[in-house]
C-alpha cells in the first residue's frame, strides 16, 4: 500500500491542494518506510488526483479538502483521511499501528465548492495566444486569439478561436458574446475596453485581471487560489 500525506515543511499540510510537496511512504504489515517526496504539480481541476494515481497512491492524509476533490480521488481509487494535524513522520506511524483518528476537514465549503477557489462548479474563461493549458495568457481580451474554457466541476478544456480577433472594430462585446455563448461565469484577461467592459458587466460574467508572462494553467492556479484582482 502507498501512502500521500500532503506537506508543508515537515508538517501535515492543512490542505492537499495547495500543500508544497506530498510525503509518499510504502506501508506493509506493521511496517511504514518513507519513500520519496514528490513536488506538488500545482492545483488545477483534477489535476492532484490523477498525478497520485500515476505515482500508485492509495490513500491520501490531509488536514483539509472540499467535498468534490474528495470525489474525484474516489473516482481514482485513493481513499482520503482528513482532520489530521501533526509531524508527517509521527502521523505514518500513528495510521500503521491504528491510532490515527480522522477529524473534521479544515475545509468548510458548500458540496460544490473547493479550498482555493471562490465560485467552485462554474466554467472560467482565459484569454490565450494559443489553445490549451500551457499556452501564454492573452492580456488583451478582444484581441486574444482564442478563449480557453476550464469547467472546474468535470474538468475539462476547450480551447477556442476568437473569430473577431482581427475584425476592424466593436470586437469587446462580440467577443463577450463568444464567453457568454460557451457559459462561462467568470473571465480571466489582462485588460479590456470601455465597451467590453460595458457587456460583461451587462452579461453577468466577472472578470479577473492576470498581469505578466504566465500560462493559462498558471493564471488557473492564481484563480484558484483567490489572488486574482476583479477588473472595475
Amino acid at each position: 500500500m502507498k501512502i500521500g500525506i500532503a506537506m508543508d515543511g515537515t508538517r501535515v499540510s492543512e490542505h492537499f491542494g495547495h500543500c508544497q510537496k506530498y510525503a509518499i511512504f510504502n506501508a506493509e504489515n506493521s511496517m511504514i518506510i518513507r519513500a520519496e517526496d514528490l513536488d506538488s504539480p500545482g492545483h488545477e481541476p483534477g489535476k492532484l488526483p490523477r498525478f497520485l494515481a500515476e505515482h500508485g497512491v492509495d490513500l491520501v492524509i490531509a488536514g483539509g479538502m472540499g467535498p468534490r476533490a474528495i470525489g474525484l480521488f474516489q473516482e481514482n481509487g485513493i481513499d482520503v483521511i482528513l482532520g489530521v494535524a501533526g509531524d508527517v513522520d509521527a502521523v505514518a506511524q500513528e495510521y500503521i499501528r491504528g491510532n490515527l483518528t480522522p477529524g473534521e476537514s479544515t475545509c468548510h465549503h458548500g458540496p460544490e465548492e473547493e479550498c482555493g477557489s471562490e465560485e467552485k462548479g462554474s466554467i472560467v474563461c482565459i484569454t490565450a495566444k494559443a489553445p490549451g493549458l500551457d499556452a501564454a495568457v492573452e492580456e488583451r481580451f478582444g484581441r486574444a486569439p482564442f478563449f480557453t474554457f476550464i469547467d472546474l466541476k468535470t474538468a475539462t478544456v476547450e480551447s477556442v478561436p476568437n473569430a473577431f480577433a482581427d475584425a476592424s472594430g466593436g470586437v469587446g462585446p462580440r467577443a463577450v458574446s463568444v464567453v457568454m455563448e460557451h457559459g462561462a461565469q467568470f473571465l480571466i484577461t489582462g485588460q479590456m475596453g470601455g465597451n467590453a467592459g460595458e457587456a460583461l458587466a451587462a452579461s453577468g460574467i466577472k472578470a479577473y485581471s492576470y498581469r505578466g508572462d504566465g500560462t493559462v494553467a498558471d493564471a488557473l492556479k492564481e484563480y484558484l487560489a483567490g489572488n486574482l484582482t476583479k477588473l472595475a
